[in-house]
């Protein structure tokens, strides 16, 4: 099943949201809670970065776009990351699943939110999705501050 996914490119300043293909490994009736449709994105998730991880950097050259773009965020590289540690599936699904449950990130599906705050179990939230459907994970910010 294919979804698009939006995406803020990282680092950059400027507001640019990038709509990526994601090629589900599953059809849309295995997904019928919120907990299966996040193990499923985590899961092409970990299998994409084991697959950078293999791959080699020796050829990679950045264009002169690309080095204007990392110019603005302060910091020009490769985005290689050199760690050797290879992701563990279940740990990934257990913290996307955490991550969600504590409010670090939001999900919309095709414009609206899917929350769980009616259900006592909100993983176990029904959701319909189906093949196109458009994603967003938005990322939430905990405000500090202090009062005067």
């Amino acid at each position: 099943m294919k979804i698009s996914v939006n995406v803020k490119s990282l680092g950059a300043r400027r507001a640019s949201v990038n709509e990526n293909e994601f090629e589900l490994p599953c059809t849309p009736q295995d997904i019928s809670t919120v907990k299966d449709f996040l193990d499923a994105v985590t899961e092409v998730c970990v299998a994409q970065y084991k697959k950078r991880q293999s791959e080699s950097e020796i050829l990679k050259v950045l264009s002169a776009d690309q080095i204007d773009e990392k110019s603005l965020s302060g910091k020009i590289s490769f985005g290689v990351n050199y760690g050797t540690k290879s992701p563990v599936l279940s740990n990934a699904q257990e913290n996307t699943r955490q991550c969600y449950l504590d409010g670090i990130f939001a999900l919309f599906i095709d414009g609206k939110e899917i929350s769980g705050q009616d259900n006592s179990l909100p993983l176990e939230t029904p959701l319909e999705i189906r093949e196109g459907s458009k994603v967003s994970f938005i990322r939430l910010t905990m405000l500090a501050g202090r009062m005067w």
